[in-house]
């Protein structure tokens, strides 16, 4: 019997963080940010690779107000630590409203 890639655990111990990342942004206790948060990553996580799952990780530690803030362009009181990340949330946000998904 040939082993497969779900047989390796790290191939497992990867997928079951793709889990725990997908259910924390579509679970982040504001509807704003399930709907934000939640689909950006359920649509370019899989083009993540381990450094950007970190950044991802990093950013999702943040609190809704503060990210939320953040994406529609409001002051905070505080600032984000990964602009880049951001750019990308904010990106893949303003796409889905222009296409009126």
């Amino acid at each position: 019997m040939t082993s497969t890639n779900m047989n390796n655990p790290t191939d497992q111990a990867h997928l079951d963080r793709l889990k725990r990342i997908k259910y924390r942004a579509n679970h982040r206790g504001t509807q704003e940010m399930d709907i934000i948060l939640g689909g950006f990553v359920d649509q370019e996580i899989r083009n993540f690779d381990a450094e950007m799952l970190d950044r991802l990780e990093n950013l999702m530690n943040e609190t809704d107000a503060d990210l939320y803030q953040w994406i529609i362009g409001q002051p905070g009181t505080t600032q984000c630590q990964d602009v880049e990340l951001l750019d990308m949330i904010i990106a893949y946000q303003r796409d889905k409203v222009r296409s009126g998904d």
